[in-house]
Order: C-alpha cells, then sequence, then structure tokens
C-alpha cells in the first residue's frame, strides 16, 4: 500500500491538510489526579465536559510517551557545566560520566516513559465530519462554495496555484487558535501552551522511530516546510500565500514498512554505522466501550499509563455530532428494533435477547441527550504498542489487553488495517474507516482523565533517584525555577526546598546527596550543621577533595570567641541592632514594656555608633553607667541596670557565649566563601528538642541565639559572590531557629531572596509543623516519613493535597529513603531516593550501624 502523508503544511501550532482540514495543537502539562479525594476528582470531569459539550468541533487526543532518555538528560547537563567556571568541573563531569553508564545498566528506567498530552481542535466548522442541516440545504451550499471557490485568489491571481494557501487564511486560523487557547485552558485544570511546528514535526516522526525509546528522533530546529510565494490579480493587488511541497516531509519518513502480517508491522532503518534497525509495531483499537461511564472510576487512560511498563502511544479521533444528529440516529435504530421485532412476529419467532438489551441501551441513550442536550462523539481510539522482538510484541499487547478489559474495554488488532491506523494517529489526520467506529457520550472522554499526568521533576540537571511506581527516573535542576525561561510552565519561582520528616527516615542524607550533587554541578554553599553529623567530611567526599571542603567546628579554639557576635555577622549595622536586642533580650528575659528592654535599647543604639562595635562593648557600656550612676536615674530604674548588667556577666562566661560575646579589638575568626563546601559545626551546641517546651535550660537559649547569629551570616553569604554561579545554604534543624521572631524573619527573607540572589535556602526539620508561615515561598518540597497524624495533615496542607485518610497513611507509611515529592511545577509523587553508588551511601550514612554490623543483621534476618 503507498502511503499519502496526510500533512500539507505546518505553520507555528496550526496543520493543514490535505483532505482540506485545519488543525490547532496544544500541549497540556498536566495536572495531579492520585492524590485528590472523590469530590475533589469531579472538579476535572466537570471541567472537561463543559468543554466537549460547547467546543462544537471535531478533536484529536494524542498522549506521547517521551522515554526518559538518561544519557541525553546527563549528557545535556554536561554541556552545561563545561560552560561554568568552577574548581570541581572536572571532577563533577568524570562522576555524572559514571552515574550515567550506571544507569543506563538499569534496564527498567530506560523503559519508563514520561508521557506527553496534545489536544488538536478542527478549527472549521464546516469540515466537521458531522453536520447539522437538512441534505437538500447542505448539498445548495456545497455548490455554492464550490463556484465561490473559483473567485478565490488562488484561481484568479497569476503566480497562485489552486494548492497553495493564502497567507490570509493562515492568519485567520491562527488568531482563532489564540482565541480557544485560553477555553482549552480552562477544560483542563493545568498550564496549556500552543505547539510549535519543531514540535510538531517531532511527533510526526516518532511515528516513523525504529527505536522503542525514540532516541533515534532529534528536535529539528531549524526544519523548513513551505515556500513563500507572491500572486497578482487582474486589479493588480497581491496575494501572499504558501506553496506545500511533498518533498519537505519526506525525510521525517526515512523508514521502511513492511507488513509481516495482517497485524504487525516491521519498521527498518539504516543507522549511521550502516546496521539496520527494526522495531515491531501493533496498532490497536477499542472494539466495545459502554455509552455512559460513570466517574470516578473510568480513568482507564490515565492508569494504563500509570500501570504499562512499557512505552504506550494513544490516538483518539473524536468526531462531534450535534444533539439533533445523535438523536436522529437513536430514533432510527429504534425503528430498525422494530422492524426486527414485526419480522420475528410474522416468522412466529422471538427476537434474539441481545435486541431486547440493545433496545433498552437505545431508549436509555435517547433519554440521555434529550434531556441534557448534549452532543454526542464518533470515536476511534488507537493504541500503539511496540517491541524489539515479535514475542515481547504479543506479550505487551496480552498485558494491555488484559489492563483495559478491567475497565470493560475490549480492543483488537484489525485484520489489514495497520497502515492505515499508523497515518491516523499523525498530527493532522483523518479517521480513515468507521469499523471500529464508537459512539459515546461526552462523559466517557470526560472520565478517561486526559492530562492527568505522573511526570515529576525537571528532566534536566542531576539525577536523583525515581518514582516508587513503575521507577521512573527523577533529575532535578535546583536554580531552575529562577531562570524565567520563556514557556518553563513552572508555578512557584522560588528555588528554596522544604524537607521535613521524622528521624532515621533520611532526610539528613538526601539533604547531603542535594548539596553533593549540586556542588559537582557548578554550585556551592554553607551546610549549618548543629548536630555534628558531617565531622567527617574534612577528610573529603568522594569525587570532591578534601581541599575543596572547610568544615569549621566552633568552639573548639580559643580564636572562635566572638565570631558569631551579631555584629560581625549582620550584612548591615541596622540589623545587627534588631539581631543583639532580639538575642539579649531571649537570654536575659526580658520584654519590651520593661525598663530593662529600654536600658539595653540605649545601650546597644550607642554602641552601634562606635567603632568596632560587639556585644563585649555593649556590656562595657552597661558596666560604666552601673558604676557612673547618672543623676536622675530611679532607684527601681538603677536596680534594674544592676539585674540586667549582672545577667548578662553571668551568661557571658557560659563556654559556648564566648562565640556570641565579641571584645573590642579581638582578632576573630573570619568566616569565607570561597570554598565550595563549607561546613559550620558548633561544640557543644545543645538545641531544645521541642518548641512546645515550657521552660528551656540557659545553654538552649544560648544554643538557639548562635544559631540566630549563624542566619545572619548566612545572608552575607547569599549577598557576596557572583549572581549567576548558584549557592545553597543547607539549614539543619531550622526550627531551632524559627522560634525567635527575628529568625523567622531571616529566614523568611532568605526564601524570597534568594531567587533574586540565586541561592537556595534548604530548610530541614522533623516536623512539617516546624517549617512556620513561609511555605507558600518555598519551591520543591520534600516530605519524608512523618510520625504523628496531626504533622501529615499539615504537610497534605502545605503541598495544597485533600487530607484524606489514604494521603495521610502515604505519609506516614513511606519507607526510609522514600519521600513524597513535589516539584516547581505542582506536581507531586513519591520518589525513592537513590545515590547510584554505594560510596556516597556510606559516606552520608548517618546511622550508628558498622558495615560489619549490617553484614551480622542480614544473616541474622535470613
Amino acid at each position: 500500500m503507498k502511503i499519502e502523508f496526510p500533512v500539507k503544511h505546518i505553520e507555528n501550532n496550526i496543520i493543514f491538510s490535505h483532505d482540506g482540514t485545519v488543525w490547532a495543537y496544544y500541549k497540556i502539562d498536566g495536572f495531579n489526579y492520585d492524590f485528590l479525594d472523590d469530590d475533589e476528582k469531579i472538579l476535572p470531569f466537570q471541567q472537561q465536559m463543559s468543554f466537549l459539550t460547547n467546543v462544537g468541533l471535531d478533536l484529536h487526543y494524542l498522549v506521547v510517551p517521551n522515554p526518559t532518555n538518561i544519557k541525553g538528560i546527563l549528557n545535556s547537563t554536561i554541556e552545561e557545566m563545561k560552560l561554568k567556571r568552577y574548581p570541581l568541573k572536572e571532577n563533577g563531569i568524570q562522576f555524572i560520566e559514571q552515574a550515567k553508564k550506571a544507569l543506563e545498566n538499569e534496564r527498567e528506567l530506560n523503559e519508563s516513559s514520561e508521557y506527553h498530552h496534545y489536544i488538536g481542535i478542527q478549527l472549521d466548522p464546516e469540515k466537521n465530519r458531522y453536520v447539522s442541516g437538512n441534505a437538500g440545504i447542505n448539498a445548495l451550499t456545497s455548490v455554492k462554495k464550490f463556484f465561490e471557490g473559483f473567485s478565490s485568489p488562488l484561481y484568479q491571481a497569476v503566480g497562485l496555484y489552486p494548492d497553495d494557501i493564502l497567507q490570509s487564511q493562515v492568519n485567520a486560523f491562527q488568531s482563532q487558535a489564540v482565541s480557544i487557547e485560553s477555553t482549552v485552558a480552562n477544560s483542563f485544570g493545568s498550564r496549556i501552551q500552543k505547539v510549535t511546528t519543531e514540535e510538531l514535526v517531532f511527533i510526526i516522526e516518532k511515528t516513523f522511530s525504529t527505536r522503542n525509546n525514540n532516541t533515534d528522533v532529534q528536535l529539528r530546529t531549524s526544519y523548513g516546510i513551505g515556500t513563500a510565494v507572491e500572486g497578482v490579480d487582474k486589479q493588480g493587488n497581491k496575494h501572499k500565500a504558501i506553496r506545500n511541497n511533498k518533498k519537505d516531509f519526506f525525510d521525517l519518513q526515512n523508514t521502511n514498512i513492511k507488513e509481516i502480517g495482517p497485524k504487525t508491522l516491521l519498521l527498518s532503518r539504516i543507522t549511521d554505522t550502516n546496521d539496520i534497525e527494526n522495531l515491531y509495531c501493533q496498532y490497536l483499537s477499542i472494539e466495545y466501550i459502554d455509552d455512559v461511564q460513570h466517574h470516578p472510576g473510568s480513568e482507564w487512560l490515565y492508569r494504563i499509563q500509570l500501570r504499562m511498563p512499557f512505552p504506550l502511544t494513544v490516538s483518539i479521533r473524536a468526531e462531534n455530532q450535534p444533539n439533533e444528529i445523535i438523536k436522529k440516529k437513536l430514533t432510527n435504530a429504534k425503528l430498525e428494533f422494530r422492524d426486527q421485532r414485526k419480522e420475528a412476529e410474522k416468522g412466529g419467532q422471538d427476537v434474539d435477547m441481545s435486541v431486547d438489551v440493545s433496545q433498552n441501551g437505545t431508549i436509555q441513550m435517547e433519554n440521555y441527550f434529550k434531556q441534557t442536550g448534549f452532543p454526542g462523539f464518533a470515536c476511534s481510539f488507537i493504541f500503539k504498542v511496540t517491541a524489539e522482538s515479535e514475542e515481547q510484541l504479543k506479550t505487551r499487547v496480552g498485558l494491555l489487553r488484559n489492563e483495559l478489559s478491567k475497565f470493560g474495554l475490549k480492543i483488537v488488532a484489525p485484520y489489514g488495517e495497520q497502515l492505515h491506523f499508523l497515518l491516523e494517529s499523525i498530527p493532522g489526520s483523518k479517521k480513515y474507516h468507521d469499523d471500529y467506529k464508537m459512539e459515546v457520550a461526552p462523559g466517557v472522554l470526560a472520565g478517561m482523565m486526559f492530562g492527568a499526568t505522573t511526570n515529576i521533576g525537571d528532566n534536566r540537571g542531576f539525577y536523583i533517584g525515581h518514582t516508587s511506581q513503575f521507577s521512573k527516573p527523577v533529575f532535578i535542576q535546583p536554580d531552575l525555577a529562577a531562570k524565567a525561561f520563556d514557556g518553563l510552565g513552572n508555578v512557584v519561582d522560588s528555588i528554596s526546598v522544604l524537607v521535613a520528616g521524622m528521624t532515621g527516615r533520611g532526610k539528613s542524607f538526601f539533604m547531603n546527596l542535594f548539596i553533593y550533587l549540586s556542588t559537582l554541578t557548578g554550585s556551592k554553599g554553607l551546610i549549618i550543621d548543629p548536630k555534628g553529623d558531617r565531622t567527617g567530611w574534612d577528610k573529603g567526599l568522594p569525587f570532591i577533595p578534601k581541599e575543596f571542603i572547610e568544615v569549621w567546628t566552633l568552639g573548639s579554639d580559643p580564636d572562635d570567641a566572638g565570631s558569631l557576635d551579631p555584629f560581625r555577622t549582620s550584612t548591615s549595622i541596622e540589623e545587627a541592632k534588631d539581631i543583639t536586642m532580639d538575642i539579649l533580650s531571649y537570654l536575659a528575659n526580658i520584654t519590651l514594656n520593661e525598663d530593662a528592654y529600654n536600658i539595653l535599647s540605649e545601650a546597644v543604639e550607642e554602641v552601634s555608633n562606635k567603632e568596632d562595635p560587639c556585644i563585649g562593648r555593649v556590656l562595657i557600656y552597661l558596666h560604666d553607667l552601673y558604676e557612673n550612676r547618672p543623676e536622675g536615674m530611679s532607684d527601681k530604674r538603677y536596680e534594674t541596670l544592676e539585674r540586667l548588667r549582672g545577667t548578662l556577666e553571668t551568661l557571658k562566661r557560659n563556654q559556648l557565649s564566648m562565640l556570641l560575646f565579641g571584645e573590642v579589638g579581638q582578632n576573630f575568626k573570619v568566616l569565607e566563601h570561597d570554598k565550595p563546601i563549607q561546613v559550620l559545626m558548633i561544640q557543644n551546641l545543645n538545641l531544645p528538642s521541642s518548641k512546645e517546651k515550657k521552660k528551656d535550660r540557659t545553654i538552649h537559649k544560648i544554643s538557639e541565639a548562635i544559631m540566630i547569629s549563624i542566619t545572619a551570616w548566612t545572608k552575607q553569604y547569599m549577598f557576596k559572590g557572583d549572581r549567576g554561579t548558584h549557592k545553597f545554604i543547607l539549614q539543619d534543624e531550622a526550627s531551632a531557629i524559627e522560634r525567635s521572631p527575628i529568625g523567622v524573619e531571616l529566614m523568611d527573607f532568605i526564601v524570597r531572596m534568594g531567587r533574586f540572589y540565586n541561592t537556595t535556602l534548604m530548610k530541614g526539620s522533623q516536623n512539617a509543623s516546624d517549617h512556620g508561615n513561609d511555605v507558600a515561598n518555598m519551591g520543591m518540597k520534600f516530605s519524608f516519613g512523618l510520625r504523628k497524624t496531626s504533622e501529615a495533615e499539615e504537610m497534605l496542607d502545605y503541598l495544597n493535597l485533600p487530607k484524606t485518610n489514604a494521603n495521610i497513611k502515604i505519609l506516614k507509611t513511606l519507607d526510609r529513603g522514600e519521600a513524597l515529592f513535589q516539584d516547581i511545577y505542582g506536581r507531586s509523587a513519591v520518589v525513592k531516593i537513590n545515590p547510584v553508588f554505594v560510596e556516597l551511601l556510606d559516606a552520608f550514612d548517618s546511622s550508628t550501624s558498622s558495615e560489619a554490623e549490617r553484614e551480622r543483621e542480614k544473616v541474622r534476618v535470613v
């Protein structure tokens, strides 16, 4: 059979077909569905129902698998790394190369797919397959249009051919496509974008791919289609047009297609190395589907994307049938059943039971369309299954058939129709036959949940793990949300990261892995480690030698004294005064309405105007004020001064306080910004275990004050350096800082301004409730296992997911190393963190067991 390519011309997202139809294609980014409760699942159904009942045009649903090209993604990451200037570039490239080889060996990852959803809308209502109206009137209209065609510039202007496309037509259809775009966006609950010419060419070419993962098809960035021409009519008016050449599309079809049986195609292509690639292919169609399906529960299109462990292409042609046409068809069907009964009575026979069932169904459908006024849709459902061998193809077809049977759908591979189905699945094509036409109510199309997605991550950057369901690889680029790329589709602009999870569930391990991979791919950053979990990092990490890591253990050396004085860690003198007041008033247990607060404020204000301001100078000021009592100072105020001075002097003698209480002329240690990784640990830091604790010990309060001062210093780190270099600040145990109002303010500032300064704040805490009010400004969110139901409910609130029992159970039963991840596009999925190499597992493991103990435990379990 000779293949007649159906596409005539492509202009942006508009396809002109040889049958005269014009299609506009849109890409649907997708919406979350799995985590919704039953009531919320009604909303996307109703949105699509509204669209289907009002669109009045023929439709083409297209689900295209995009098997995750691990090699391609990591190669792109390497190319991005080569453009950067940073000391660990060669180390990072070497690591990504080794990770690429390791991941390519995991076959199941290569077979998983990210699905892209496209919807095509036929723009010319007069080209609909089914058009309302009287047959005689329609015939006269056709004759009129026939004669009007001869008056077109295509027939009148010299230099134009009848098969050319007028530029005025192109402009008119593009204007119509723009007006339809918002309607489509409102109907699928997610971001919609017009498909580009390059992407449409890419989709078409994938039809002729000879690889299961389509890696032989690359996006053509400068593919020329059509030639601009100009004609002049008798009046001297110029008319611009586009002339199509069938050869424009020959290169896309550079594949030999052979029917090796009535139900199977063999696609073959000669590679650049002169090898022959073969791919077996089978197209299947739905033979039976219920006329009306109930929602939720009928999401078969969404479910097969979840459950099929191989790439699957789905093409659905849905021809709009106006309400009067569908009612007339049903009325005619009733008359046919009546005639069958009459003929059976004449012969003294009873009709078959199937006639009764069909007649009852027809009556119900007629009542349905009479009551609702909805249109119907004549649909053709096509599934494309590919494999590397006939045996594998048979197995995959069987899996698909069994899965669809769970939804009451029966599929077949029609005899001798494989080439027709191949053509029909091409964007802009037509429906080639009516043998397997399914006439359905709009609820059947709305209920299949077209546009619901399981995609997660950025599909660029570095690999962090795979989804728990079907092991789809997950890639992220930490600074992507700050790039403001056109067409990115992110719903949040923040590059900060929220991480929550109880102890022992992998929270700290993931944060370590995140900053490790960020560093190797060109970032640099600071880790605030109040628990001292990273003491061994000063010996180096795999691919990161020790000279690129600075581990500061403040409090272990007398030279550390005064290095965390707020006057020395803050970005401005005004900020220093605020933080100093907050810390000292907190340590001394004084509030705004007390005399002691007023005295302390005067001291801080006076010291801020001196050279080398520090908390030690504040104490000197209070001491001098006490020794030289001003005239007019009341006894009560003098006693308050005495208590304040004594309290602060006592606190100063604490071992940890030496970090906060700087002295005048002190040669204090300066925290630098040049190392790729800096770990800041505080010796003997003792943070309170719970924010509900009513009365903290002094050591707890000093520890919290130190954490606040460190957070102030992170602002300095954020401000300094090139904005082009992505920085990260890992704040472990962030809840200790957010117990203080000034701490909350500092953290909130870093989160809000992180995008501008290209700095990711990674907040780690054991509980969801520890993260405060800045959750709305966070980008990516990771929730590892949570213990309490209340914590799970709060995390679901952060993720804007319903607080269903099923969702709460997911958060409470996550295995070690699993996290519920929400990306910058608002999509959510459970992800299993995978470091790829055992060396990283050992380097970041914070458990107390040794390797020998773990081996003995494995033997004991066995």
